[in-house]
């Protein structure tokens, strides 16, 4: 794992990188304000020699923007003992009325902002855990898929008024259900869309099913992941898919500083804008993987209803707030109190027990 803090004074060299499929921008600067800025070809070795030749003497620290590029370029600096943070987009500020946007001034952002001590690292997750989360991403892609699928199926159900001629259109994507929509009379243009929406069901359905029996099989081989899986589970409302999706997420727990830090990933902590002793909190940042805090959500709804001690809590938040949002904040406080169910038996590698 990466750290996620940094000391601006421990370092001589800041550089600042944008990453692109074909090249690498980067801006150097040190505290006696020289400032270099360079492109070169997206070459990971190339880019090592530049600084091992001109600051091989110096202590370096890199960053750049967490996005498609992924993690090979951190993988590489971190082989050659040269520090490396991957930052979050939302890490650099952007004036509301900025017109120009290059990679070169791209980089002179990231510089600034690490010189500045400003930037926050994400979680970079390595070895099983990262090849967890590739699996999780494929799973949550099928998952999507599928989705998607049902809900244009719907669409041109209700566009060609055919939700009449089926016997229950209410009915939740059985097998039955499946067969009468392969089957219901419309035109052959529709035909043929209907069809071919129901066949991208299918494989979506398929490749969801598949992917999950790997995962499966992924953690079970993985004595450590597994042994977290376990311990996850034992939570009341989480289950395979929740369980897998956290540690696909958070990667090694081992990392883990305090129960905040897992409901700041998740994007389910309230906005906070406190001055002196006056404390304003508002809604959830909503930052983090918005399917994890789905599933973290729905997971809370599971355990309100297996769970007296939080079904208590979610009563007593609700009673507080506009009947228009009570539900929906009650239940948010609820899988916040899950995050630190979460932290315990991660941290301490136990099941968790209810008292």
């Amino acid at each position: 794992m990466t750290s996620t803090t940094y000391s601006p004074r421990n370092y001589d060299i800041f550089i600042g990188i944008d990453v692109d499929k074909k090249s690498f921008a980067f801006t150097v600067r040190d505290h006696l304000n020289m400032k270099r800025s360079k492109k070169i070809p997206a070459d990971s070795a190339q880019f090592c020699n530049y600084i091992q030749k001109n600051y091989n003497d110096q202590k370096v620290i890199c960053a750049y923007e967490a996005g498609p590029t992924g993690f090979y370029l951190y993988d590489y600096l971190k082989e050659q003992k040269i520090f490396c943070l991957v930052t979050p987009p939302t890490s650099i500020p952007k004036a509301p009325n900025e017109k120009v946007k290059t990679n070169k001034i791209d980089s002179i952002k990231i510089t600034e902002e690490l010189m500045a001590g400003k930037l926050k690292s994400i979680r970079v997750p390595e070895g099983a855990y990262r090849e967890l989360r590739n699996l999780v991403n494929v799973r949550e892609n099928y998952a999507y898929n599928r989705k998607g699928a049902k809900q244009r199926i719907k669409a041109l159900l209700l566009s060609e008024n055919l939700y009449p001629l089926l016997k229950d259109a209410d009915i939740k994507w059985s097998s039955r259900y499946m067969k009468e929509l392969a089957s219901i009379q419309c035109s052959p243009a529709v035909r043929i869309r209907l069809d071919m929406l129901l066949m991208d069901l299918e494989y979506a359905r398929e490749q969801t099913l598949s992917i999950h029996k790997k995962l499966k099989t992924f953690c079970k081989n993985n004595k450590e992941i597994n042994e977290y899986m376990d311990y996850l589970k034992s939570i009341i409302g989480i289950g395979f898919i929740t369980a897998v999706s956290i540690l696909g997420r958070i990667g090694d727990p081992k990392s883990l500083k305090d129960s905040r830090e897992i409901g700041a990933f998740i994007g389910v902590v309230p906005r906070e804008n406190s001055t002196g002793d006056r404390i304003n909190k508002g809604s959830i940042t909503h930052l983090g993987n918005q399917n994890l805090r789905a599933l973290l959500v729905e997971a809370a709804w599971i355990a309100i209803q297996k769970d007296t001690e939080l079904q208590q809590f979610y009563y007593r938040i609700k009673k507080k707030h506009h009947p228009k949002i009570a539900s929906r904040v009650a239940i948010v406080a609820v899988a916040r109190k899950l995050t630190q169910r979460i932290y315990k038996v991660l941290k301490e590698k136990r099941k968790y027990i209810k008292h």
